[in-house]
């Protein structure tokens, strides 16, 4: 079942039984709402609507709110967020519930993630509806501004759609925030410009990244610490500075593949989902970097992040450490 046919189905008749799990955490708060709205009705209802956290608590409460009627309405909903932090053994508790759900309910469970070999879950899978929401692709994100802003009743020119999505990152509540900004800034006008979106559009930390991406190449190591260092003063969480550096290397990582297999500019253009001006750039920038200097960048994202998450160390000290290492052991194009 795709996503819009689940959501066509809680107009008619939502289901007893939804799981919804996975790392796009707005895709899953917006159809959270969508259920609640089908179950409960716009108003707030605090007899027919239970929330629950799944790490504080247990499968004996879940299944007391479960099996309670609702109170003047035809149906209640229970929901426990951050199911993936419920013991397994209290999940376990939850498996007799699915083969026979009480048809006044609809259980809504969310995780971020979740062992599909696991008795319960493979269970669920045949007695209910689950969906798996991954973090959009970078060629997803223009059909997904473009709806944004179909709902909000403007349209926009396709090249200030390119521009838009080029100085935008995969973050989906950031892209939102923008398109909230873009719709204030042209009024009563329901055609988006180019013009627009350079007026409204901050390119300051798609730039940063830009340049912090050419420094290293270059092995200006002044100018590369300078802008992890601007980064810090900006107050940008250190793992997305990381997040946005390692996103940065995978689009050039990407280029320079198509580019070894003498790819057109057009054809690295539709690929990568990019304006052709920023593919231009990139191709460039793509240039100074050999396959091994892309295989040991993703070496030293990965020991970077599990140092910022573990050794408590300083992030800021990390990150330029890392950058640091990505110039010394920069080789030569092959």
């Amino acid at each position: 079942m795709r996503l819009d046919d689940f959501y066509r189905q809680l107009e008619v008749n939502p289901p007893s039984l939804i799981l919804l799990y996975g790392e796009e955490a707005y895709l899953i708060e917006q159809t959270v709402k969508r259920v609640r709205a089908a179950v409960i009705g716009a108003e707030k209802d605090d007899f027919n609507d239970h929330r629950f956290g799944g790490k504080q608590s247990t499968a004996e409460s879940v299944l007391d709110a479960a099996h309670t009627y609702p109170v003047f309405a035809p149906r209640k909903l229970v929901t426990v967020h951050g199911f993936d932090q419920m013991s397994a053994h209290e999940q376990d508790k939850l498996t007799s519930y699915l083969n026979q759900p009480s048809p006044e309910t609809c259980l809504l469970l969310v995780a971020e993630k979740i062992d599909s070999r696991r008795k319960f879950f493979q269970e669920f899978k045949k007695k209910g509806v689950v969906f798996k929401f991954d973090p959009l692709k970078d060629a997803e994100i223009p059909d997904f501004a473009r709806r944004g802003l179909q709902r909000r009743g403007v349209r926009i020119s396709r090249d200030a759609l390119e521009l838009l999505c080029s100085l935008l990152n995969s973050n989906l509540h950031e892209v939102e925030a923008e398109l909230d900004k873009l719709v204030l800034y042209v009024g009563e006008r329901q055609q988006i410009s180019i013009t627009d979106v350079e007026a409204i559009v901050s390119r300051g930390r798609t730039e940063s990244v830009f340049e912090l991406g050419t420094a290293i190449g270059l092995g200006n190591m002044a100018r590369a610490l300078t802008l992890v260092r601007r980064f810090a003063a900006a107050s940008e969480p250190p793992l997305l500075v990381l997040n946005l550096i390692t996103g940065h290397y995978r689009l050039l990582w990407k280029i320079r593949s198509l580019q070894s297999r003498n790819a057109p500019v057009t054809d690295i253009v539709k690929s990568v989902g990019r304006p052709p001006f920023v593919v231009k750039r990139l191709v460039e920038q793509g240039k100074r970097f050999s396959r091994r200097d892309f295989i040991n960048a993703y070496q030293l994202f990965v020991e970077t992040d599990l140092a910022i998450k573990s050794s408590g160390g300083d992030p800021e000290a990390l990150l330029e450490r890392m950058v640091m290492r990505l110039i010394r052991d920069k080789k030569k194009p092959e």
